[in-house]
């Protein structure tokens, strides 16, 4: 069996190991499917009140998007490393990541803002912001693995997560591609605007609207169905991504060539 066909089989392998992982832990903690809405609806109250009170709104909303962001983070972590995070507990995971997203997000704020005001000043720039923007998603994909997993902060994340997508392209972005298929099925330009404005934010609300275009009805009834089924694909996806992340920073190609050729 040639080179190619070993790492194909040794990447399928790594892929269906995720996802079984996937299966799995999410079965036992089905109740973080509750978080996403959850979390969404109380960054939506903290941003109507946050208006009100101008730049300390902003900052108050800033904190609250970085302590839901981080509080998810820190469960998929605990559920990643095979422990079994527990309701109880969901108080303290408010501020254990806390430090990193503020950073992270507060350095992909200040590019957002920069190509905001470059469209602003020259619209013929727009498509070239929403290029940056779709290579800041494809380049700097695994920062929320990287914030529960390494022990790098800051700007360090993004130099690591450059050096992690180089290293695992294939591995890593094809389940990403075929993550994003349904939105490029239902447009091209649907799969590109999802790519530049995925975030904290939009995730909830943009997989809902990836759902809701294929579902048969709509209405109420669609509404509350595509919110359960975009809030678990979500908690899969991101334990499908933390188990993956964790076996590729593990070992190399070579070192899973080696296991491929040895039958493990």
């Amino acid at each position: 069996m040639g080179e190619t066909s070993l790492l194909a089989r040794a990447t399928l392998q790594l892929w269906a190991s995720a996802a079984r992982d996937a299966n799995r832990t999410l079965a036992r903690n089905a109740w973080a499917i509750g978080l996403v809405p959850v979390y969404t609806l109380g960054l939506g109250f903290v941003g109507q009140l946050a208006g009100q009170l101008g730049m300390i709104g902003g900052f108050l909303n800033y904190i609250a998007l970085a302590g839901c962001a981080g509080s998810f983070l820190t469960v998929i972590g605990e559920a990643v490393s095979h422990g079994r995070p527990r309701l109880q507990d969901l108080g303290s995971t408010f501020s254990r990541l806390l430090g990193n997203v503020v950073s992270v997000l507060f350095i992909l704020w200040i590019i957002r803002l920069l190509l905001s005001m470059l469209a602003q000043q020259n619209p013929q720039m727009f498509w070239v912001t929403i290029a940056v923007q779709i290579g800041i998603f494809v380049a700097f994909n695994p920062l929320p693995e990287l914030i529960y997993q390494s022990s790098d902060q800051g700007p360090a994340l993004l130099e690591e997560a450059f050096g992690f997508v180089r290293a695992n392209s294939f591995e890593w972005l094809l389940p990403v591609a075929f993550l994003l298929m349904p939105f490029f099925l239902l447009a091209p330009t649907a799969g590109l605007a999802v790519m530049a404005q995925f975030g904290v934010s939009s995730a909830l609300e943009l997989t809902i609207a990836g759902v809701e275009a294929w579902l048969p009805f709509g209405g109420i009834p669609g509404r509350i169905l595509a919110t359960i089924a975009a809030s678990t694909l979500l908690v899969w996806i991101m334990l499908f991504r933390g188990f993956l992340f964790r076996a590729l920073n593990r070992g190399g190609r070579r070192q899973r060539l080696f296991q491929a050729r040895s039958g493990r």
